[in-house]
């Protein structure tokens, strides 16, 4: 049996947190992303999924990270998760905190986390939004997608922060990296980070609304 949705933790059909997903990305995949636009604006957060007795939770580093996106961002937030239907639950907690649309990738591809088909649904979303800042929180999953991410879009990563800012489009990070001035006037979008586990507090629980679009995984 696979596992229901989301990125599991426990299911022998698919990749762990704590197993190597070392496959190559499909030819081509590097040369189709170009995000280098005047448009970007906004920002885009991953949410890494639990499965608990209790049933799906977003990850605490995930909900940190788009509670200070949320707080910091001045345009529209985007946030994405990967799962079945019963995730639908989980809306009102993401909306609640300042989340305009979520997109919901939720085929039969989208049940067992690989990071090849995460990271290039994630570039087509991205494709699709144009953000100017894309955040992921600094798990293992979180940190490996944020690689294949970047290298996509051909774009600088922003590791380990343990703090984020947003001047307009712009992203600021601590620790900064060596060219950070350099990327602020060049404007090469969208800017991607990792954000630490407890560098920000869980954001207080409230229930919005907004919008869910489904989306489909890439297939090969």
């Amino acid at each position: 049996m696979g596992c229901e949705g989301g990125s599991c933790s426990s299911c022998s059909s698919c990749s762990t947190g704590t197993e190597k997903d070392n496959n190559e990305l499909p030819p081509g995949m590097l040369e189709r992303y170009d995000l280098d636009q005047s448009t970007a604006d906004g920002a885009l957060v991953w949410l890494e999924i639990e499965r608990r007795p209790e049933g799906p939770v977003i990850s605490d580093v995930s909900m940190q990270s788009l509670g200070r996106v949320c707080s910091i961002n001045s345009g529209r937030t985007y946030a994405v998760i990967f799962g079945g239907s019963d995730l639908k639950v989980l809306y009102p907690r993401i909306f609640g905190c300042g989340v305009g649309t979520v997109y919901h990738v939720r085929d039969r591809d989208s049940e067992c986390y690989d990071s090849n088909v995460y990271s290039i649904t994630l570039c087509d979303i991205i494709d699709r939004v144009t953000p100017a800042v894309v955040v992921l929180g600094n798990s293992e999953r979180g940190t490996q997608l944020a690689e294949k991410i970047s290298s996509m879009l051909a774009v600088e990563l922003n590791r380990d922060c343990e703090k984020i800012d947003m001047d307009g489009r712009m992203l600021s990070t601590v620790p900064a990296p060596l060219n950070q001035f350099m990327m602020a006037n060049r404007k090469r979008f969208p800017q991607v980070a990792t954000l630490d586990v407890n560098a920000y507090p869980n954001p207080e629980k409230r229930e919005g609304k907004g919008t869910a679009i489904y989306w489909q995984t890439w297939r090969r």
